[in-house]
């Protein structure tokens, strides 16, 4: 699949969000503790969905949680304990600092939104912005199933692209589509190109 975008954040990658979304709870994703107040780990799936993630941890023995802000931060509802956080949406990689406590904080589990192809498959690359916000790569998908899906472009700061595309038997049918245009499939694989251009103005289609 041959892939190009613009309009993102520059120099910092995308995620391809593939099919419908898909609520994943209590990620068993491993945490790690550094020292008493650092900690950092990376989902098992991604893209993820901004605004959709939540990390839970215990303060003591009481149950807590840290939510995303839609722009790759991280934020408090109890206010006073986080001191900074991150999560990047194209990788799953999160990282948080917490204020200095007399009280034991315990890592917890990871919920988020991903995308159903991803979450059957999760070795979608992830590709670089330049320093324009331009986005260029390859990537080859799974057979998919009959039906219009759609397609998420998502990058670091959780700037967000959709088209849709759609399958019937084993033919990917060309049509015209907000940002995507998809045109070759094999058997085993979809061969996709697309062009998904953030201020796009009007539809290409290539055969």
């Amino acid at each position: 699949m041959d892939v190009e975008g613009t309009g993102f954040t520059t120099s910092k990658t995308v995620g391809i969000g593939w099919g419908p979304p898909v609520v994943v709870v209590n990620d068993p994703a491993t945490v790690t503790k550094v020292g008493d107040l650092e900690f950092y780990g990376t989902t098992s799936q991604h893209p993820i969905e901004p605004g959709s993630f939540k990390w839970t941890y215990l303060y003591d023995a009481v149950e807590l949680e840290l939510t995303d802000n839609g722009d790759g931060t991280l934020y408090d509802p109890a206010v006073s304990r986080l001191e900074t956080g991150t999560i990047n949406y194209t990788s799953g990689y999160f990282q948080c600092t917490m204020r200095p406590t007399t009280r034991t904080l315990t890592a917890g589990k990871f919920s988020y939104t991903t995308y159903h192809f991803n979450s059957i498959n999760s070795a979608f690359p992830i590709l670089p912005t330049d320093g324009s916000g331009t986005i260029t790569g390859q990537i080859t998908v799974p057979q998919i199933w009959n039906g219009t899906e759609t397609v998420t472009i998502i990058d670091e700061a959780g700037n967000i692209a959709t088209g849709d595309f759609t399958v019937e038997g084993s033919d990917v049918i060309p049509e015209p589509l907000t940002v995507i245009a998809i045109v070759l499939l094999s058997s085993t694989a979809l061969i996709v190109s697309f062009f998904c251009l953030r201020k796009l103005q009007r539809t290409e289609i290539v055969t």
